[in-house]
């Protein structure tokens, strides 16, 4: 497994097409807090990552989260630029960010990442 970041435009319409697919990404794994040293850090908007397999396990999942938004929401989400990468030597600069907090600090940094997302008002989209 490997950290994947993938950076997206959709086109735009309504809001809620990004608070929605934001709840199905995560479902397939894509969060928007990271691990930053010793501190927790909110990625730029329509910026996610998360762990997976290889880049095509994780074009498949954003594509599984995209469809299943816009069943929610009742129309199609239009994809208009998404760039998928690996993660190696990453660089985040945040103006949201903190140290973990204990309640939700678990045994990896994804899954600490990803309880501080559901979890931590100071993260919530």
């Amino acid at each position: 497994m490997a950290d994947y970041l993938v950076t997206y435009d959709f086109k735009d319409s309504a809001s809620k097409q990004w608070e929605e697919f934001v709840k199905c990404a995560e479902l397939e794994g894509f969060i928007y807090v990271y691990n930053v040293g010793e501190e927790l850090a909110r990625l730029t908007n329509t910026t996610l990552w998360g762990e997976f397999e290889n880049k095509t396990a994780a074009k498949a999942a954003f594509e599984r989260a995209q469809a299943a938004a816009g069943k929610k929401i009742g129309r199609t989400i239009t994809l208009e630029k998404r760039v998928i990468t690996k993660m190696a030597d990453v660089f985040v600069r945040s103006d949201k960010k903190k140290k973990p907090d204990s309640r939700w600090t678990k045994s990896t940094s994804f899954e600490t990442c990803r309880a501080h997302q559901k979890n931590d008002p100071f993260f919530a989209y």
